[in-house]
């Protein structure tokens, strides 16, 4: 995918005010967190300074976290209703990341007015430079539990896609088994023919190269394949009626023995119910038509 594509995509991770508050909090734990157990930019010097007392060092920590949550909750609710940055593109919200972080860091410069800072140099922190400096090290803080906070949201979602797709599967597998648990399944050949049959229950999934097709299918506990000379449309033409459904260029499956989807090394597969080790690989642009399919069919 190119840059460009990428970046004009809709970034709709902090959409949600439930993924809003998980941002919120996920930054405000983890910045107090950071500070206090590494203490950088200088900071474990002026924290065991005997010139700033337990007090003051207080303050300054609570400031911060003060300063994280209230900043985040205000800019993440009003401030990206109010400057039109709720639905954005990737690009549009790395600009509002600026932002947010230029918020944080003047909020953080109006408390020192309150809080001194724990170096004790008020005028060092009216420079511009001192400032500046201060931004980056904002953005690189605030970095850390913003990808955080997106990692957690995609594999949530992944493993709702996946749970949803389960109970999909189980509710579209016990409309269709009774009435066809004993369905016969003709497996036909080129001119027609029939080549082979068997019960529609015991049908697997079936995997073609170039112009025949292998059937694997379940015989007395063990998996069983028997080829056949004909090609993955005219196959899937013939058994459009039934619950099988094609999921990769090569592949179409019986949904009746699909137990769930599964995400193996960036992949997706369909795992079988009966046959855990047995999964069968699902193409990106196959991977909606999985996703929507079950329903229609129930």
């Amino acid at each position: 995918m190119k840059i460009r594509t990428f970046l004009n995509q809709s970034f709709d991770f902090l959409s949600s005010a439930k993924n809003k508050w998980r941002y919120i909090s996920i930054s405000t734990g983890f910045v107090l967190v950071f500070l206090l157990l590494f203490q950088p930019y200088g900071l474990s010097e002026e924290v065991s300074s005997p010139v700033n007392p337990i007090i003051n060092i207080i303050l300054f920590f609570a400031s911060i976290v003060l300063n994280t949550f209230v900043t985040l909750s205000v800019t993440q609710f009003y401030g990206r209703k109010l400057l039109q940055f709720e639905n954005v593109t990737y690009q549009r919200y790395m600009l509002w990341f600026f932002i947010e972080t230029l918020a944080l860091t003047l909020v953080n410069f109006a408390l020192s007015f309150i809080i001194p800072d724990l170096g004790n140099d008020f005028e060092e922190e009216l420079n511009f430079g001192f400032q500046l400096k201060v931004y980056f090290k904002t953005m690189v803080v605030l970095l850390f539990p913003f990808m955080a906070t997106i990692a957690f949201i995609l594999i949530k979602n992944l493993n709702d896609e996946i749970l949803e797709l389960g109970d999909q599967l189980k509710n579209y597998q016990s409309t269709f088994r009774d009435k066809q648990k004993s369905e016969l399944l003709e497996i036909k050949d080129e001119n027609d023919n029939i080549d082979f049959s068997l019960a529609l229950i015991n049908f697997l999934y079936v995997e073609a190269s170039n112009q025949y097709i292998l059937i694997h299918y379940l015989k007395d506990g063990c998996v069983k394949k028997h080829i056949t000379r004909n090609r993955m449309k005219s196959f899937l033409n013939q058994t459009q009626n039934l619950p099988i459904t094609q999921c990769h260029r090569s592949y179409a499956v019986n949904l009746l023995n699909v137990n769930h989807k599964a995400k193996i090394k960036g992949k997706d597969y369909l795992v079988n119910a009966t046959i855990d080790a047995l999964k069968v690989p699902i193409s990106k642009s196959y991977l909606h038509i999985i996703n929507t399919e079950v329903l229609p069919r129930t």
